[in-house]
């Protein structure tokens, strides 16, 4: 089958490489294949980030649109960099818009899209969050459709945190560390969180992309298969190479990429 035949048969048009809603006209499919960060291979699905509301207009009308998440993290990374650009910020808000008055467009497009372009690795939210219970139960549902694509995600979401336990091909890695906080911070706050769940005997990654900066979603698969894993904050108002501690936490990365 022909891409177009493969939406066709979800009901969707497919066009010069874009699908059509009737909200919005032809707009770009809904799986971004990689970024600066993820890599090329990876594909993602990403909403608004945080709480706050966004007023972006579209084919000239005004739209009021609440980001997805839970809150408003201090240090987000996606309120910063390109994600400030308002075609990031019309892409985001289309398909938040998508995921609260359209699920079944949204399930369709996507597990179309999958099909399509042979899908292998898919990352749910570069940003944003699972915003309600019909959202969840539709990546349920994808993934259990698309088994063989290794999908992964983080959440805030408390109904979330186990929603992909009995799905062999999906999984979520906890962003809130239970008498902690948050799986990302400084080089002091990312050890004492990793020396935390250690003792607690459980099996923890600190990503390599703290470490290194050619390091992408596309070489390592850890948050496909690892509960806890943790992100050293990297951003032009920290730098993490020059915190005293980014040795200690540089030798016990690479001593995990020898297990």
């Amino acid at each position: 089958m022909t891409k177009r035949e493969i939406y066709a048969a979800k009901g969707i048009e497919f066009k010069n490489g874009k699908i059509y809603h009737e909200e919005f006209g032809f707009i770009p499919e809904l799986l971004i294949d990689g970024n600066a960060k993820i890599g090329k291979g990876v594909y993602h699905f990403s909403t608004l980030p945080t709480n706050q509301i966004f007023h972006v207009v579209i084919n000239n009308k005004s739209y009021d649109i609440k980001g997805t998440c839970p809150c408003f993290c201090a240090g987000c990374y996606a309120t910063k960099g390109n994600y400030r650009f308002s075609s990031t910020i019309k892409s985001l808000a289309i398909r938040t818009w998508l995921v609260l008055n359209d699920i079944e467009f949204v399930k369709n497009a996507i597990t179309a899209q999958i099909e399509a372009d042979n899908v292998q690795f898919l990352r749910i939210h570069a940003s944003g969050d699972f915003v309600n219970d019909q959202y969840i139960e539709m990546w349920q549902e994808v993934a259990k459709e698309c088994n063989n694509t290794i999908f992964w995600t983080y959440t805030k979401n408390k109904k979330a945190e186990t929603a992909f336990d009995s799905i062999d091909n999906a999984n979520i890695v906890k962003s809130v560390i239970k008498g902690k906080g948050f799986n990302f911070g400084h080089c002091d706050y990312i050890l004492s969180v990793y020396e935390y769940l250690k003792e607690q005997g459980k099996k923890v990654y600190i990503c390599k992309c703290g470490i290194d900066k050619n390091q992408h979603c596309t070489n390592c698969k850890s948050c496909s298969t690892n509960e806890y894993v943790l992100f050293i904050e990297h951003s032009t108002e920290y730098k993490a190479e020059a915190d005293p501690l980014f040795p200690v936490l540089k030798a016990i990365i690479e001593a995990q990429e020898e297990q």
